[in-house]
């Protein structure tokens, strides 16, 4: 009945994970993955280089090195950018990292959630059976990534040391569910505990608001967009135009329905309105993941910014499409949360043609990092995977996808995000170093 990840990483939910070390879990993703039985056959070799067993040679920096490494061998194109030497040599490791975040220490996670909420999920009282198994799935992603008690974990403590203490995401935008039909009549992550988020970190963080459907009355659903804005200052929106209703969904440029709500934005200041799209899970419709309601409502509200989460993966192309066919566009965005770490260690290849053809066709200046996390737990290795991570010259020659060089790398990871959300660096920077310092203390 719903879609589940875990069913393309073979084992991965049998393997004990620690949720802290994110190499471990980057390398654990390569092995489980499409190619993991031959990269599984490569990491013996490896760790005998570096004079280590196997076990604790996956469990460190230089086996999530070496997968990479493997991966290039085993699909013969150099999908990561990595020596010998960084599987082998914990100095050579630590070196090649600290000159990579170097060229991209600014990273701005667009895409970021806790999962639970006062009182948790309860079936028959707070939640509904379909909202249960949504819950379930939540739950299964949380545990495969070493967080023990699934969405129980994925709270605001943890989303604080894993997200601020344990990567290198400078600010975090963490973003609602709604669904309130299956979950009593409240959003399913309920505004007054994620907003507990930015309480704890008001220098490191950014709160949307969701849980807004014109189906549930395009009246109320105005008093709550109102509500957002002035009790919780919310600095931007994060959609669903497939919902929990009778309807099933809507579309953003429903001149009666959705129009209201944009010319609302504009009296309230909110610029930046993202939807989920791509990824139809569940009992949602396939038609309402797709990005073609975008195409009117970027033209007819050109003074905001319209970000499809997911970047509609698989549908990323028709997305691109959209600006790629018209190139004036300078309010379309995509996000790559969860489109990317779903595809970069078990088919790369994939990888790099819905980068490239997002880089392409929307442009560097229109592609956002996020990682979906804590869904996808500790996203330190998801960080390291792109650092790494280069488009191959033969689809460069064959597609006209431009290589990720360093300034591209420094866009999407948080530039393009600090212009639109108007982040000052050196500030965030600095609320940065201190939780760092905190955290060390």
């Amino acid at each position: 009945m719903e879609y589940n990840i875990l069913k393309h990483f073979h084992g991965l939910e049998h393997q004990p994970l620690d949720p802290f070390n994110a190499d471990e879990i980057g390398t654990s993703l390569f092995m489980a993955g499409n190619m993991g039985p031959k990269i599984s056959e490569k990491m013996d070799g490896y760790a005998a280089a570096a004079g280590m067993g196997r076990r604790s040679f996956l469990k460190s920096s230089l086996g999530f090195s070496a997968a990479m490494l493997a991966a290039n061998e085993v699909t013969g194109m150099k999908f990561f950018e990595v020596g010998a030497a960084e599987a082998a040599d914990f100095d050579a490791k630590q070196e090649s990292f600290q000159v990579a975040r170097a060229s991209s220490d600014f990273v701005v996670d667009v895409h970021t959630h806790v999962c639970t909420r006062p009182g948790h999920y309860v079936l028959g009282e707070n939640t509904s059976e379909r909202g249960m198994w949504f819950v379930q799935l939540l739950d299964d992603l949380g545990k495969a990534f070493g967080l023990p008690n699934g969405t129980r974990d994925m709270n605001v403590e943890n989303y604080g040391k894993l997200i601020l203490e344990k990567s290198d995401t400078t600010v975090g935008i963490f973003n609602p569910f709604g669904f309130r039909e299956h979950y009593g009549d409240r959003d399913m992550i309920p505004m007054d505990y994620q907003v507990q988020v930015r309480n704890n970190w008001p220098k490191s963080t950014m709160m949307l608001a969701g849980g807004l459907t014109p189906n549930q009355g395009l009246g109320v659903t105005l008093d709550r967009l109102r509500n957002y804005a002035e009790q919780y200052k919310v600095s931007g929106l994060k959609l669903y135009t497939f919902d929990a209703t009778e309807k099933k969904g809507w579309w953003f440029d429903d001149e009666k329905l959705a129009y209201p709500m944009w010319e609302e934005c504009r009296k309230l200041g909110i610029k930046n309105i993202g939807c989920h799209k791509g990824i139809p899970f569940g009992q949602f419709y396939a038609r309402y993941a797709h990005a073609e309601d975008f195409d009117a409502a970027a033209d007819d509200f050109l003074d905001l910014n319209f970000i499809a989460y997911h970047s509609a993966w698989p549908y990323h192309a028709e997305l691109a499409a959209l600006k790629g066919f018209k190139p004036q566009r300078k309010n379309l965005y995509c996000e790559v949360g969860s489109t990317f770490a779903a595809t970069v260690t078990s088919r790369p290849l994939e990888c790099a043609h819905v980068l490239g053809t997002l880089l392409r066709d929307l442009g560097p200046d229109y592609v956002l990092w996020g990682t979906d996390s804590l869904l996808w737990g500790n996203p330190q290795w998801q960080i390291d995977a792109f650092r790494k991570f280069q488009i191959p010259d033969q689809l460069v020659e064959g597609y006209g996808y431009p290589k990720i060089t360093p300034e591209i790398r420094r866009k999407v990871f948080g530039e393009n995000a600090a212009r639109i959300w108007n982040i000052d660096k050196q500030k965030a920077m600095q609320a940065k170093a201190e939780i760092m310092a905190t955290a060390t203390a």
